[in-house]
């Protein structure tokens, strides 16, 4: 039955007296058929991943260049840098509630108008009053970020500034929420609730500036380590596909000449057992790649490098022709 299929399908190569060879041949064309499309493709995406890989090592590069966590810190410092950000949330999220209320003090009316108006006005007092008491806090201590060796110098005329703006906005939270204790408790203004009400608006600012300080001196190095981990594992992944996409085209070449071999004997076979009953002389296959499986492998392979190099090629000319007619257009619509 096998062979009556073989014999139908492939007759042509059954009535030629070179029909072994001639389906050698015909063999590695269904090879190459068959194996130079997946690398056409595979080719393709190796290059964008290449291409890719180079602009991701650009960019590690640079990123190199500036402060890097080290991996035994690394651990410590993001913990105190996911500490130091709820602290900061805790202090702008009770400072806004306090201010807030504090608002209500000059926001007197009534309605939604004031309640949004006092709520935007807290937030914006509240984001003010950190980031005051975070330049206030730098322009003392001048602690250097990590791993900068640029020692900043002091700004006494910016550090006054500050300072006095710190002790301003402390004098209106003091009167801002000492008035609105006398509108809830009423008297003074000097019960529990007005009370804690000005320490915790005078407070939580110089605490959330300060954590914020002490934040921002690591956050830099931090968010870099992160981007350079992030770049590495992009490298990494690209790498591995085109390695991946290498050892798909070789083993689909390595199973498709294994399998064109196979057909290969088999058509031999029975075009042995043809020439036999039809009494054909036998055909001499000395020196013919299809002697031999290595043969017919070294044949296959150098017949493939061919093909691929060719395409390459041809796609190269391809590219040189595009960036020509551009070239081209753009010097046509320079000189009109």
């Amino acid at each position: 039955m096998r062979y009556l299929y073989f014999y139908i399908i492939y007759n042509q190569w059954f009535k030629n007296h070179n029909g072994i060879k001639a389906f050698a041949n015909q063999a590695i064309h269904w090879l190459l058929e068959s194996t130079l499309s997946l690398s056409k493709r595979l080719k393709e995406e190796n290059k964008r991943l290449s291409e890719n890989v180079k602009v991701l090592k650009s960019k590690l590069i640079k990123r190199l260049n500036c402060a890097v966590i080290n991996a035994d810190e690394y651990p410590a410092i993001r913990s105190k840098i996911r500490l130091y950000t709820l602290i900061i949330f805790i202090c702008l999220t009770g400072e806004t509630f306090f201010n807030y209320f504090a608002a209500r003090a000059i926001f007197t009316f009534q309605g939604w108008t004031a309640v949004i108006a006092s709520l935007i006005f807290s937030m914006l007092i509240t984001l003010s009053a950190i980031l005051l008491f975070e330049n206030l806090i730098e322009q003392i201590l001048l602690e250097p970020h990590y791993k900068s060796e640029k020692q900043k110098n002091r700004n006494i005329l910016k550090m006054v500034i500050l300072f006095v703006l710190a002790i301003t906005y402390e004098y209106l939270i003091y009167y801002v929420c000492k008035v609105r204790g006398i509108q809830i408790e009423g008297g003074n203004g000097d019960g529990i609730v007005s009370t804690a009400m000005m320490i915790a608006g005078m407070l939580l600012p110089v605490v959330g500036g300060y954590y914020s300080y002490e934040k921002g001196r690591f956050i830099s190095a931090y968010k870099n380590t992160n981007k350079v981990t992030s770049l590495e594992k992009e490298i990494a992944k690209s790498e591995m596909k085109i390695h991946s996409n290498n050892e798909k085209m070789e083993n689909h070449f390595k199973k498709t000449l294994n399998n064109r071999w196979a057909v290969l004997q088999e058509f031999k076979t029975y075009k042995e057992n043809y020439n036999l009953k039809h009494s054909i002389p036998e055909e001499n296959l000395m020196g013919h790649f299809c002697a031999t499986q290595e043969t017919f492998r070294q044949e296959a392979i150098e017949r493939y490098n061919k093909q691929n190099i060719y395409n390459d090629s041809i796609q190269n000319l391809r590219l040189y022709d595009q960036n020509k007619d551009i070239t081209d257009q753009s010097i046509g619509y320079s000189v009109n």
